[in-house]
């Protein structure tokens, strides 16, 4: 006798959590040097772990919003409404790590296991939904007000550990073979 399957409930991400800026009151003098870092925009946008080692240098600024482990990480801009409202999940506890200007955080409060969450906020569903709230003619922006309204699939948290880490692994074994493949490439 097989087990009932529980069905996904669907959670509003402004239930879950709560938002931030990125950086403020910065000029460009305020960049390039600095004992701080801070998450750049094509960090976010290129992937759904963002990368803890591609960061830039600003000053320590304790006025500022720092990232936390678990935080995820939109762009709030882009050319093309398909490309607006990209996240990406911070999974690094290192101090002193801000986020750019043009994306916004989302600091959630335990209800999603993050790798899950990196991955179902860049699943097609999700996006296509994040797609449908970019305004604009030729650049187009999303409200963070809207993003919290958006809901998202929600299995319990042993479901979301085990579909994290699925995943986590899938993503890995393509950029390995991705690698082994532009590896082959140049050699020939």
């Amino acid at each position: 006798m097989q087990a009932a399957a529980t069905a996904w409930e669907q959670r509003k991400l402004g239930d879950c959590g709560a938002t931030y800026g990125g950086l403020s009151g910065k000029t460009k003098e305020d960049f390039g040097h600095g004992e701080a870092s801070f998450v750049p925009y094509t960090n976010v946008f290129d992937n759904p772990i963002a990368d803890s080692e591609r960061l830039e240098a600003v000053e320590i600024d304790p006025k500022q919003n720092a990232v936390k482990f678990g935080d995820a990480l939109f762009t709030v801009s882009s050319e093309t409404p398909e490309e607006v409202g990209m996240s990406s999940v911070w999974l690094s506890d290192q101090p002193n790590v801000y986020l750019n200007s043009f994306c916004f955080g989302f600091r959630q409060n335990g209800s999603f296991d993050p790798y899950y969450l990196a991955y179902i906020l860049r699943s097609r569903g999700v996006r296509n939904n994040l797609v449908l709230l970019a305004q604009g003619i030729s650049r187009f922006n999303i409200s963070k007000k809207k993003v919290m309204e958006l809901e998202v699939p929600y299995p319990q948290l042993e479901e979301q550990k085990h579909l994290g880490s699925f995943f986590f692994d899938l993503d890995s074994l393509i950029t390995l073979h991705q690698r082994e493949r532009f590896a082959d490439l140049d050699e020939t």
